[in-house]
């Protein structure tokens, strides 16, 4: 089977509005995609996340949290602290929280929406000495 890369997809009444946010999540650059209403940022490791606003006959649903995208921070000895530094970043950009931080064995999450109302998650896992 050749190599593949896996791309997320997010439809977008504001394509490049939208990109522009996420861009400032993951500190990547916003590239032009087919044409005027597709953009996207491609990752480190070869996927991408595409923003494209579909076509008149899309009909926009209520959005879930079966699948979302989850950005991950820094591992830090409080993360707690590190996730609420983060999430006043992100709504300074017009982020909003869906829900309250929470410290978990792991570490700290806290879920958001992004400005056209699509869950996603930030996480900074604990930092473990390794020894």
């Amino acid at each position: 089977m050749p190599l593949m890369n896996i791309n997320f997809l997010i439809a977008s009444k504001d394509p490049k509005g939208l990109s522009n946010f996420y861009s400032k999540i993951n500190s990547d650059k916003v590239i032009k995609g087919f044409n005027s209403t597709h953009y996207f940022i491609s990752l480190s490791n070869r996927s991408k996340i595409d923003f494209y606003r579909p076509g008149k006959n899309y009909e926009w649903t209520n959005r879930g949290n079966s699948a979302s995208l989850c950005f991950e921070g820094k591992p830090s000895i409080e993360p707690l602290k590190a996730i609420e530094t983060w999430s006043l970043e992100l709504l300074k950009l017009g982020g909003k929280t869906k829900s309250s931080s929470r410290l978990e064995k792991f570490g700290a999450e806290l879920w958001m929406l992004d400005p056209e109302g699509n869950h996603f998650l930030i996480l900074v896992p604990f930092f473990k000495n390794v020894i």
